[in-house]
């Protein structure tokens, strides 16, 4: 049943969430020059390079062009006799994964984590550290959206016994037992989102939130064909979103808008949807931390808010006091009921309209 959703015109507030998903475009083009250290953020199509499974792969005897790591990944994980090289092959890629570092200068992951609210959810299908380290250095100003992890995480850990996550090697919050490191879901053709309790409670965790989206966004993530059951998972939860025939679906990718409509097309409601080349020129850009408010206003109230676009920031605490006159207005608005002011500038002198 169709329905309108939850916005309070009091306060100018969607109580619905944003809803990022991140593939590994996601990660290449936030670090388009490497980590810290300059190493790259390797997509399937280049990983064995990059990250030296090349090496690992021709001291094996294994044969490989380079063009499909997702199938010849399948195809010796598929084979009991290459349970020892398929070990080899992830514990090369955890390591370098997990020796990512961030730039101390804001990224792209600084910016998302940053301008989106506790009501939205990032999930993730990123094994690499980034989003977790520019979550942390930012947790202190304000609570964050939620993270979901749904092919593991290299920077998360759990703890079984309390089915909670945090990072690998501290104590649990609740029985103080270290959390052990998630498992990865690597890209075999059948994966198995249940049979790992972590990976299951995180695709519970995007079910409640995909079901109730009222903008989302996809960002770097082409449903290749070894994830098939992701694919079909997510028009699932879809499919009961209550909104989604007045919901709003976001495309970032450098790929042409027929062929990505082509690839969502199930997703999309008539010509609910948009196709961008860049994070920048989406609703989160143009309206930091009000994005829902923001898209609901002027595609129900007919009453289109002025662009509010950020500055380049040459250091996070730039961008932190930049930001901080949205959470103080947040704060107001819980506190004494007063509505948003959709012409808020952030901090003087760097506002943009």
């Amino acid at each position: 049943m169709h329905k309108l959703p939850p916005l309070d015109p009091n306060t100018n507030e969607n109580a619905a969430p944003h809803v990022f998903l991140l593939g590994a475009g996601a990660s290449r083009a936030s670090f388009p020059k490497g980590d810290l250290h300059g190493k790259p953020l390797p997509l399937m199509n280049d990983i064995t390079q990059m990250t030296g499974l090349d090496e690992v792969l021709a001291k094996a005897g294994v044969k490989f062009d380079g063009r499909d790591f997702e199938a010849l990944y399948d195809k010796l994980a598929s084979d009991s006799k290459n349970l020892s090289l398929v070990e080899a092959m992830e514990s090369v890629v955890y390591d370098y994964f997990s020796a990512l570092e961030l730039p101390p200068t804001p990224i792209l992951y600084d910016y998302l984590v940053l301008f989106l609210r506790p009501k939205d959810v990032i999930a993730t299908f990123n094994w690499d550290p980034l989003l977790v380290l520019a979550y942390i250095r930012n947790s202190h100003l304000v609570e964050l959206p939620h993270l979901i992890f749904l092919h593991g995480n290299v920077a998360i850990g759990t703890c079984t016994d309390d089915m909670v996550k945090g990072y690998p090697g501290e104590p649990c919050k609740l029985c103080g037992q270290q959390y052990s490191p998630s498992k990865l879901l690597y890209p075999v053709r059948d994966k198995s989102y249940t049979s790992d309790e972590f990976i299951s409670s995180e695709w519970e965790a995007f079910k409640h939130f995909l079901a109730r989206a009222y903008l989302l966004t996809i960002f770097g993530y082409s449903a290749p064909k070894t994830d098939i059951a992701a694919r079909e998972a997510m028009l699932g939860f879809w499919e009961t979103n209550g909104y989604k025939e007045l919901a709003q679906i976001e495309i970032i990718d450098v790929r042409c808008e027929e062929e990505l409509h082509n690839e969502w097309r199930e997703f999309i409601t008539r010509d609910h949807y948009a196709v961008f080349r860049d994070l920048k020129e989406t609703y989160l850009f143009q309206y930091p931390r009000r994005s829902c408010d923001a898209f609901s206003s002027a595609s129900l109230m007919l009453k289109p808010w002025p662009i509010h676009r950020p500055p380049e920031f040459g250091s996070l605490s730039d961008l932190h006091r930049w930001v901080e006159p949205l959470i103080s207005e947040e704060k107001a608005v819980r506190r004494e009921g007063i509505a948003h002011n959709p012409r808020l500038i952030s901090a003087p002198g760097n506002g943009s309209s």
